[in-house]
């Protein structure tokens, strides 16, 4: 009877266990979290969409959840601004502990190696913000006498720090391109919600096409996926269609597409509105050391022409309004300056395929390319011939 008892429990358990392993679980435990109310939501394309809610006893909880049939992202909150990312699979048992004052912050993770991924992309992430912040602020800062001097230094700084971070992120996904993790970390913004990431630039393309192709091969019905996927098609379709464009451009002399962009102080200068004059239309950066070195030969050109008709409509590819405008001031810019501060990912930029950097297109006084990537004498040359 005893054996028999014996087994009996030992059968009871292993049932017991097996019905447990058919359902996913976050539990653990947060410090001082007392009878708090603590709310899982799951992260989806269209938004946090309410699981569940309960309050903790002596900061122990525990959500039981069906497995689930994709990896999912979950958020685990204690307040609105108070919460952690989770990265779930199948039939996990995720545990976390943490403080209640840090639980955003310092937590502790175990069983999910998806979530672990997730901690360490978002303190990288959280490390490039307060470095570019920092360095926006010291900007800010500065005196006008300076910013003309350390321009140039906080800038180069905070490129730095960025290509430092894109480094990272690139080396990780190439690594766990099969986890949703590598698409965590393609997606991840500074603190204006600017993607550090960017899908237009090539560089970059390498690392979103392999997460793509290597999840869509996994999981080819996860609309998470399926978004990624055609993300990158559509941006590689969009490229490849402005090569051709680009082709057709150089070797026609129709009218050119117009653009209208803000400058420093928020006014909307279109293209167009130069029609009349020979324009010089100029793609730039105040981060790049070769366009910061050209617009020191475009002075001399603009003075020289601009008498006769010669206007410059200068494209930046800038994040930080503040270095941008610091830029301007401090090189002494006189001609028109615009930019949509969205970096490589510029419309301008996209509307004539600007692939690297000083990059410009001459027009005509009626409107038509007569030139391009003209620097130097090439463009002095060039200004001879039409504003003699």
């Amino acid at each position: 009877m005893k054996n028999q008892f014996i087994i009996t429990l030992i059968l009871t358990l292993l049932v017991a266990s097996c019905t447990e392993k058919k359902y996913f679980i976050i539990e653990g435990n947060i410090a001082d979290g007392g009878k708090e109310k603590l709310f899982l939501y799951r992260m989806d394309l269209r938004g946090d969409v309410f699981i569940d809610s309960l309050k903790m006893k002596n900061g122990n909880f525990r959500f039981k959840l069906k497995p689930l049939e994709e990896p999912a992202f979950f958020k685990l909150q204690l307040t609105p601004n108070s919460f952690i990312t989770l990265l779930g699979d199948t039939t996990e048992q995720i545990k976390v502990t943490g403080a209640k004052d840090s639980f955003s912050r310092q937590y502790k993770v175990e069983n999910s190696q998806g979530s672990l991924f997730v901690q360490a992309l978002v303190s990288k992430i959280k490390e490039l913000r307060v470095k570019v912040d920092s360095l926006n602020n010291l900007y800010v800062s500065l005196s006008d006498n300076e910013k003309v001097i350390r321009l140039d230094d906080i800038g180069n700084e905070m490129i730095s720090a960025i290509d430092d971070y894109k480094k990272y992120i690139g080396e990780f996904v190439l690594s766990n391109t099969r986890s949703f993790a590598s698409y965590y970390a393609l997606f991840l913004t500074l603190s204006d919600n600017t993607m550090v990431m960017n899908v237009w630039d090539k560089k970059d393309q390498i690392y979103f096409a392999a997460s793509a192709t290597s999840l869509n091969l996994m999981y080819p019905e996860s609309e998470r996926v399926k978004h990624l996927y055609s993300y990158v098609l559509s941006v590689k379709r969009e490229q490849r269609l402005n090569d051709q464009i680009e082709k057709l451009m150089s070797e026609a002399t129709d009218e050119i597409p117009d653009i209208k962009v803000e400058d420093v102080n928020g006014n909307e200068i279109a293209l167009s509105s130069l029609r009349g004059k020979v324009v010089l239309l100029s793609f730039w950066a105040s981060w790049d050391e070769v366009s910061r070195r050209e617009n020191g030969f475009l002075k001399y050109v603009y003075e020289k022409y601009r008498s006769k008709g010669f206007e410059i409509y200068q494209v930046g590819l800038e994040r930080s309004k503040v270095l941008w405008e610091g830029a301007l001031q401090n090189d002494e810019i006189p001609w028109i300056s615009v930019s949509d501060l969205q970096y490589t990912d510029s419309y301008p930029a996209k509307v004539y395929n600007i692939s690297k950097i000083p990059a410009n297109y001459l027009i005509s006084r009626d409107g038509k390319i007569i030139g391009k990537d003209l620097f130097g004498s090439l463009l002095d040359d060039k200004l001879q011939q039409f504003l003699k």
